[in-house]
């Protein structure tokens, strides 16, 4: 038991000695994190911005990819993103709209301070898509409508009647409508540039054909007669 006793204090203290961290716990450690890195390389991929935000080319990181498959589900399964219909109410797509801009908040916040290092990069990305593209949107219309529409609901002069009904009362409903369709669809756009980048893969080297040597041609074909 004494010896067992030394043994396991040995141990120990050799566990926890630098030596222990720096020449072997380190470079396993960094094996590690280079192999994940292998696994996920950074694969370039060309995208297109809504809202008229013109274009770009980059290379994509793991962190990227995983980021974009995120918000690409909260896109496709919320309000935000699908094209508004007679029956749908205005109201409730303003309210996936600001849920949107929730649940980007917390993707970007999560995100460490050198992935906005980058000029290229899915947190610069979508920063930009939600205050320049869609931010002008909700800064117009917005406030005005909720104000409008918490005033008619309450009215006795629309008991009675739908809430479709009641927010087509709005005095520039058609306009209103027409820039939120165009909205959504822009958002459609970014969500679909979105897949592109968590599905950016290694693209393959173009095929070249196999050349097949023809049979010798003899010199004097006559003599073969």
């Amino acid at each position: 038991m004494v010896w067992l006793s030394i043994g396991l204090e040995y141990v120990w203290s050799w566990l926890s000695s630098a030596k222990f961290w720096t020449g072997i716990l380190l470079p396993v450690l960094v094996m590690l994190v280079l192999r994940f890195f292998r696994r996920y390389p950074s694969y370039s991929v060309s995208i297109g911005l809504p809202f008229g935000l013109g274009s770009r080319t980059y290379d994509t990181t793991p962190v990227d990819r995983i980021v974009a498959w995120k918000l690409y589900i909260q896109l496709t399964t919320s309000k935000a993103a699908l094209p508004f219909e007679d029956h749908d109410l205005i109201v409730e797509v303003y309210d996936s709209l600001f849920e949107l801009f929730g649940i980007t908040r917390e993707l970007l916040v999560n995100l460490s301070p050198s992935e906005f290092q980058r000029d290229e990069g899915v947190g610069p990305l979508m920063l930009r898509v939600l205050n320049d593209g869609l931010r002008p949107h909700l800064t117009r219309w917005q406030a005005d409508f909720r104000r409008w529409w918490e005033n008619s609901i309450k009215s006795e002069e629309n008991r009675g009647r739908s809430l479709q009904e009641i927010q087509q009362q709005f005095p520039r409903y058609v306009e209103l409508v027409a820039d939120l369709r165009n909205t959504n669809t822009e958002l459609s756009k970014f969500g679909d540039q979105l897949l592109l980048i968590a599905r950016a893969a290694k693209s393959k080297p173009p095929s070249v054909p196999k050349i097949v040597p023809l049979p010798p041609i003899p010199e004097h074909p006559e003599e073969n007669l």
